[in-house]
């Protein structure tokens, strides 16, 4: 028996020894340009069983790693184009690659005329229950002007007027670059993505299902895959964006990356100067019939800069060690003009009218900084990342308000904010190959101190005092430990994979103003469950189960009065807990179609909700947990190419919604269908490429408010200069100037409120974007931790 296990482990160890890597390059056999996103199958021809698929990057190249002795037979097919089909003989010799050259493709053109609609090219791909999108020359996204404006046409995603984005789920996703968390704040989100250009990116993962590999936090995971880059030497991208409404913003960025063979230099700057726009309106009947509106207008200037600067250094073959540095500097002045107009409850005269302003100049400071250690060896891997980040938020405020009619100043505030948080982190991951199969273990360790001070001076008699009432001091510390194994196997068209995640929390909030001290001990288990089955190389089943947790932010916990307008306003809540969302999901992918079913429920759901005192007439936002809430979803989404010059991509998706909401001693208990369309039509014409881009949600809400329907139309325009060295883009966004969230409260009789938020979503905006340099190496993007998420 011993002599027969040594003897097949001897077998083993030969096999894996003669071992090689096939690799080659696509070529179109007319232009000679390289093709990218081709979809390759290698078959065993002694074993059909063995099947491998790769696909060829926007380079034109790809490979197969690991390939044993033996006859194969290489199929290559992409819509356009004839089937090309090639044997290949691996004979076990020391050559560690088998380099096949470039394979030249023939344009199938009896199938284009044969054809009236088809499957789109595979630029939307479905994996173990993952959708896989190619951004770089898909002609879907070539009139984007950035991947921000990538991501409002991608299935599944929402982008709203405010630039936050929410998945399936109506989760808001983490942002993942090659397939590391960035984990940025909603401002250096809008940042980044609006300064990576379409042609800068090979594809982007949509994650509605985590892993238990993946941090609790993670609802659901949006991964970028920057552009694969091989060449030694320099490259540069400069990305220009204009935008013009009620105001003017530009954006400038730069990115320089330089490859030698051990070292890799990476070098990002970005500023952002100019103004935006936000308006805030509502129209609220009062329990004394009087009727009081609402108009708040707020002008934001800005002098935003963002450097990152890395240094990465190979140490031997397969293993490297990374240093990078980072900083966000943000500088603004917000200017907020509030009228307050109450009338009779037929709106035919005027009682009060109170004019407000509040000047503003928030200030944001990041640093942050850490080493990467990357291994890989024969079977396995090893990733371990340690950073610290320091985040210092300042802001100061004038605030005003007036008697229009008796021209009497009603009061006069003075507000000074500082909030400063300390970020330690640890992490470790190793995975190893065993077989087909693959096991992953895991650690973190973060460590987060937040202090805050707000305070408020009240003039009073010609003399500022401390305002007590307002002011608050908070100090906060949050300990958080994780460790996590998965399995991932296959068997037959089976793929599956077995995850559990522990993580536990210790946390202790102090509001010194109020000697109010909460400490707060949980353990969460977090299991996942997938299982895929191959029907067909392009078509398949998966069905999925996760547990994810979601913590409160620091800005919730913060007791803090934070005013929308002098009698709206919001406070953070020290006491919130974490909820818990136990997810399921079923999708289905037949070659472009993709069917996708999730639901779940989510308990101790963080909210914030109204609450009106009618002795003031406050209308008070606090944060709260709500029982619990039961969604569903169903979304799908095909691309169809019609012929050469025109093409188009819709996404359907349909949701439901049912809070549990107790609310002034009534419990609310409301489900809410809606539904959403938004798609493309993209036409050719010679150089010259015009996108028709619409979206519509329907009616929905919640378990308190009736959101109205919105819908937007945008038009672009691209054309690529010198070789598509330079590419510029008009883009008219939102052009019939509809896109405002309007909510009405559903309980009258409680609240008679109904307002709406707008963020100047009609504009117009030029884009250019130029290339310059031999190399075309990729840099890995600065990461920062999930509690620096939170932590903004």
């Amino acid at each position: 028996m011993k002599s027969t296990l040594l003897l097949s482990f001897l077998l083993l160890i030969c096999q894996l020894l003669n071992a090689q890597t096939i690799k080659g390059k696509l070529i179109d056999g007319k232009t000679n340009q390289a093709i990218s996103f081709g979809k390759l199958t290698l078959v065993d021809k002694e074993r059909p069983s063995f099947i491998r698929y790769a696909n060829s990057d926007t380079l034109g190249v790809f490979e197969f790693k690991e390939i044993s002795k033996g006859k194969y037979l290489l199929s290559v097919t992409l819509i356009g184009y004839q089937k090309t089909e090639k044997e290949i003989l691996v004979n076990g010799n020391n050559l560690k690659d088998l380099d096949l050259g470039n394979i030249l493709l023939t344009e199938d053109l009896n199938l284009l005329k044969e054809i009236a609609i088809t499957g789109g090219q595979p630029s939307f791909s479905t994996k173990n229950g993952q959708i896989k999108i190619t951004v770089a020359n898909n002609a879907f996204f070539k009139s984007s002007a950035n991947l921000l404006d990538v991501f409002r046409k991608l299935p599944g995603l929402q982008v709203n007027q405010d630039g936050t984005i929410l998945m399936a789920n109506r989760a808001t996703p983490t942002l993942f670059v090659d397939g590391k968390p960035v984990n940025m704040n909603s401002d250096e989100i809008l940042t980044y993505l609006s300064s990576l250009s379409p042609e800068m990116v090979e594809s982007i993962e949509l994650i509605n299902q985590p892993s238990s590999k993946y941090d609790g936090e993670y609802q659901g995971i949006i991964d970028v895959k920057l552009k694969r880059n091989q060449t030694l030497g320099l490259r540069g991208t400069y990305n220009a964006r204009f935008q013009r409404n009620n105001y003017s913003l530009l954006d400038n960025n730069l990115s320089l990356t330089y490859k030698t063979n051990r070292l890799f230099y990476d070098l990002k700057l970005g500023h952002t100067t100019g103004s935006t726009f936000y308006k805030y309106y509502a129209l609220q009947y009062l329990p004394n019939t009087n009727a009081m509106t609402t108009d708040t207008r707020t002008i934001t200037s800005n002098q935003n800069f963002n450097v990152q600067a890395r240094l990465a250094y190979e140490l031997q073959k397969g293993q490297s060690l990374e240093a990078f540095v980072r900083t966000f500097q943000i500088d603004r002045n917000a200017v907020t003009d509030n009228q307050l107009l109450t009338q009779t409850n037929n709106l035919a005269q005027t009682t009060a009218r109170v004019s407000g302003s509040n000047n503003a100049l928030p200030k944001q400071h990041n640093y942050a900084g850490g080493l990467n250690y990357d291994a890989q060896f024969k079977n396995s891997e090893l990733h371990v990342i340690a950073s610290l980040a320091q985040i210092d938020n300042r802001q100061n405020e004038d605030i005003q308000n007036w008697n229009e009619l008796s021209n009497e100043r009603l009061n006069y505030w003075k507000t000074n904010s500082r909030n400063n948080i300390l970020i330690h982190t640890a992490q470790a991951d190793y995975s190893r190959a065993i077989g087909t199969s693959k096991l992953e273990i895991g650690g973190k360790f973060a460590n987060t101190t937040t202090q805050n001070n707000l305070r408020y001076d009240t003039l009073a008699n010609k003399v500022f005092n401390l305002d007590p009432n307002r002011s608050n001091q908070f100090r906060y510390h949050e300990y958080i430990t994780a460790v996590y194994l998965s399995f991932l196997g296959k068997w037959d068209k089976f793929n599956y994979s077995l995850g559990l995640r522990a993580e536990h929390t210790n946390s202790l909030s102090n509001s010194i103003t109020t000697n109010a001290v909460t400490e707060k001990k949980y353990l969460k288990w977090l299991p996942s469950f997938n299982i895929t089955y191959s029907i067909s190389s392009g078509e398949q089943l998966s069905f999925s189960y996760s547990k994810r947790l979601t913590r409160p932010t620091f800005a919730a916990l913060n007791p803090f009065r934070f005013y929308y307008s002098p009698r709206h306003y919001w406070i953070g809540n020290p006491y919130l807990q974490p909820s818990t969302t136990n997810l399921f999901a079923f999708g289905y992918s037949r070659k472009s179609i993709n069917i996708s079913l999730n639901a779940g429920r989510e308990t101790e759901v963080i909210a914030r909700y109204p609450e009106y005192n009618p002795t003031t007439n406050e209308l008070i936002f606090l944060g709260r947990n709500l029982p619990y809430r039961d969604f569903a979803n169903l979304q799908l989404s095909s691309p169809l190419i019609f012929n050469k010059w025109w093409r188009m991509n819709n996404n359907i998706g349909f949701y439901y919604n049912k809070e549990l909401t107790p609310y002034f001693n009534q419990t609310y208990h409301i489900g809410v269908f809606n539904y959403t369309i938004n798609g493309s039509q993209v036409f050719s014409l010679k150089d010259w490429l015009l996108d028709f881009s619409y979206s519509y949600e329907s009616k929905s809400g919640n378990g308190l408010y009736v959101f109205k329907p919105v819908y937007g139309v945008d038009f672009g325009l691209q054309k690529a200069w010198f070789k598509s060295k330079i590419n510029t883009k008009l883009t008219l966004y939102d052009a019939f100037d509809n896109v405002k969230r309007r909510l009405i409260f559903r309980e009258m009789s409680i609240i008679n409120n109904d307002f709406y938020h707008y963020f100047g979503t009609q504009r117009l905006v030029f884009s250019l974007t130029y290339n310059f340099g031999s190399s075309t190496y990729k840099a890995k993007d600065n990461k920062k931790s999930d509690e620096e998420n939170r932590a903004n």
